[in-house]
């Protein structure tokens, strides 16, 4: 009886690089609306936050998606 191992799914760049596609022109976005609606600089965190949760939570959300599913 022979155990084998399955692959580790680990991250390629391609879904690296697919993450930060859409990751970063969305925070880009909320940050500069963020910037125009508060008035303030962009050191407030109020300016910042917003951009910064979203990019987060896209990347890991694309960096997921694009290293799971069906084996080829």
């Amino acid at each position: 009886m022979s155990l084998t191992r399955a692959p580790a799914r680990r991250f390629d760049r391609r879904a690296l690089g697919y993450a930060l596609l859409f990751s970063l022109p969305m925070a880009l976005g909320i940050t500069v609306m963020m910037l125009k609606v508060v008035g303030g600089p962009l050191s407030r965190p109020l300016v910042f936050a917003p951009g910064a949760v979203v990019a987060a939570c896209v990347f890991l959300l694309v960096a997921v998606a694009a290293t799971g599913g069906e084996a080829e």
